[in-house]
């Protein structure tokens, strides 16, 4: 339609009555039928248009959205990683002021250790402000450095009031602590190792709203200290550090343990390996080496074990949870056991593993999608759960399953929604299938997580397909659609036909039973009505319009055209075989696929009972006449052999039925069908 007609359609003042009228202006009398019909054409043909011009636009908007979202991510991740660059620089800046003495020269940060003496060597700063750290500071390691120092002042939280200040200088593995003299310099009153003290990150309500977010509280067993910095920021920079530094003690500390029992628990056999002995020798060897071996392993196994409840609940607390399931892999491996310390990291354990089991099946999880889950569920695999682990991952992805589902529309197109539910179905089984390709000994549980999911899958297509639009060629497209979908998964190594076999094969019999049904009556009833009369259409249009339908799906009918000038527009074919045909076509076309499914069998019996009550009706009506002659020549030779074809392949097994009606023998032979109708003076028409 043109745009001054879709304008007029879209104006307010639009009558589709009075539209209609004008287009009947000047019709002649008996045209209105057919100028109705070709108005109700153009209407279909503007109503597909603006839906396939929706449907194009719907998917242009969607796909920009996609775009748009994309774009909104990686503006996102630069945003993330320009804060990242900016809180950088502000350390920088922050660090330079500090050292510049723009923040009153109580602090300053050094990030490694230098043995340079320039006037800016933090050590020599140090020497100078405070007396007595000289032999500390000069005998330190490589891999010692100076962290933080700065001055602060001794609080008294009780008295809400400083009491002196002093100095503290935070090294790689202890904290110095200096209080300042009558000279006005400073004098190093205690060092303490790292291991001893632990900051505390809470703030003191006690000591005041004004200095409650200043204080910094250390607890030095067996008492506390808080001290008075002179901004949060200072308060929390030593927080952090302090933290940081004692996590480095223990990781390194741990990885020390973990080589010196490594190599204790190195055996004599292990070194015997690579010296050849004779076996007196080597069991002398044994003995006298296990002897001297045994005590030192298990007071070191002991040592260590006595120390692994703390470190793991430091790890748990800073969610450090590598770590922890590092040593309580170390702590299982470990040949000496005592009672009590097994009983307190058995406790442990069910910590950390309560923890990752929390992160991989929280409700964010399931957001953030499978790779959000992967940690937790590699270390639980680690701790030697996982089953479990993959217990839980399943679940998750079951859950991502039912909201994908729920944002799946049942719409009034059947057929999308048994592929979309296919689709959605086919990229989970895939994407597990492709992750677990690895690990063999969890095939078991995939499988039963694909049938679980494969049960929901089609008990979605029978609710809201098959049980309430059971036609056959919804059945037959919908066991398309699923088979396609297990044909790929096979491909992949997952097999679940039989599956789709067992709980589709009783939905499937039940809706096919009730349309044959169905078709049967229909076809009964017009048997019944049939009078062998001449198919008269409306037109010569109408005519071709059913010659093009019937030769689009092989079947030609335009030798039965009738020659008489008066009944141009008409066949030699009852109406009723007309209907037949196109009857039998679409079920033949649509029992195909379903040859391959359970109801095979079923298909066959149908379409067999089917064409052996049409033909036992043409045997028993014989009768003289051109439309009979040439309605029975049109089923058997052309309706029968193509529906033979579509539903048999070349095997003619609807073809062998007519050996059980041999009165309708005569019918397939042409000679025979143009000497009747010769004797019917019809002559056969070819347009």
């Amino acid at each position: 339609m043109g745009s001054i007609e879709d304008s007029h359609f879209q104006s307010e003042s639009f009558s589709p009555s009075d539209y209609i009228r004008d287009r009947l202006k000047g019709i002649k009398v008996g045209d209105e039928t057919r100028k109705l019909r070709q108005l109700r054409s153009e209407m279909s043909s503007l109503n597909h248009a603006s839906q396939e011009t929706l449907k194009n636009n719907v998917f242009r908007n969607y796909q920009q959205f996609i775009d748009a979202s994309k774009e909104i991510s990686h503006l996102e991740r630069e945003i993330y990683q320009l804060t990242h660059t900016l809180i950088e620089q502000k350390q920088v800046i922050e660090n330079l002021i500090m050292m510049t003495g723009d923040d009153k020269g109580s602090i300053r940060t050094v990030s490694s250790h230098s043995t340079t003496t320039s006037s800016t060597n933090p050590m020599q700063i140090l020497m100078q402000k405070m007396e007595g750290i000289g032999g500390i500071l000069n005998n330190m390691s490589t891999s010692e450095k100076v962290i933080l120092y700065g001055e602060m002042e001794l609080f008294d939280v009780e008295a809400k009031k400083p009491l002196q200040k002093c100095m503290l200088i935070l090294l790689s593995h202890r904290l110095i602590i200096g209080s300042i003299n009558a000279a006005g310099k400073y004098v190093m009153d205690s060092t303490l190792s790292l291991n001893s003290v632990a900051p505390v990150n809470v703030k003191d309500r006690e000591s005041g709203a004004a200095n409650a977010g200043k204080v910094l509280k250390i607890l030095i067993f067996p008492e506390s200290r808080c001290y008075l910095c002179e901004s949060a920021r200072i308060r929390t920079l030593w927080f952090d550090e302090l933290e940081k530094a004692k996590r480095e003690i223990l990781h390194k500390g741990s990885l020390v343990r973990q080589a010196t029992i490594r190599g204790k628990r190195q055996t004599v056999k292990d070194r015997l390996r690579v010296d050849p002995v004779s076996e007196a020798t080597r069991q002398e060897i044994f003995q006298e080496e296990d002897e001297t071996e045994d005590d030192d392993r298990n007071d070191n196994d002991i040592l260590w074990l006595s120390e692994l409840p703390a470190e793991l609940d430091d790890c748990i607390a800073h969610r450090d949870l590598d770590q922890a399931v590092e040593l309580i892999n170390e702590w299982k491996q470990c040949p000496t056991k005592d009672a009590v310390i097994d009983i307190q990291l058995q406790m442990r354990e069910n910590i950390v593993v309560q923890l990752l089991s929390d992160d991989a099946s929280r409700p964010g999880a399931v957001h953030g999608g499978p790779r959000a889950m992967k940690k937790a569920r590699t270390l639980l695999t680690q701790l030697g759960l996982g089953t479990f682990a993959t217990d839980i991952y399943l679940r998750r992805r079951s859950a991502m399953q039912r909201n994908a589902i729920r944002d799946v529309t049942v719409s009034e197109e059947p057929i999308s929604y048994v592929k979309q539910l296919c689709t959605l179905y086919g990229n989970a089984v895939s994407d597990i299938a492709n992750e677990f390709r690895s690990m063999p000994q969890y095939y078991c549980q995939v499988l039963q997580w694909c049938s679980y999911e494969l049960s929901m899958l089609l008990f979605l297509i029978r609710r809201h397909v098959i049980e309430v639009a059971p036609a056959i060629a919804v059945i037959s497209y919908t066991w398309k659609n699923v088979m396609h979908t297990m044909e790929e998964l096979t491909a992949i190594g997952v097999h679940l036909n039989f599956e789709v076999n067992r709980l589709l094969s009783g939905p499937f019999e039940k809706a096919l039973q009730g349309n044959f049904e169905n078709i049967c009556d229909a076809v009964k009833m017009r048997i019944s009505e049939e009078k062998w009369r001449p198919y008269v259409l409306d037109s010569e249009s109408a005519l071709n319009r059913l010659v093009e339908e019937l030769s689009d799906v092989g079947i030609n009918v335009e030798w039965a055209i009738s020659a008489n000038d008066e009944t141009r527009s008409s066949l030699n074919v009852s109406k009723s075989v007309v209907h037949f045909a196109k009857v039998a076509h679409t079920l033949s076309k649509d029992l195909a696929p379903l040859r391959l499914s359970p109801i095979q069998v079923l298909c066959e019996v149908y379409s067999d009972e089917l064409w052996k009550m049409y033909l036992k009706h043409l045997a028993d009506n014989i009768r003289d006449g051109a439309v009979f002659a040439y309605s029975t020549t049109f089923i058997l030779t052309q309706v029968l052999p193509v529906c033979d074809r579509i539903l048999y392949g070349e095997e003619g097994e609807l073809t062998r039925l007519i050996e059980q009606f041999p009165t309708l023998a005569p019918y397939v032979d042409e000679s025979d069908d143009e000497n009747a109708i010769t004797k019917d003076d019809e002559e056969i028409a070819h347009v």
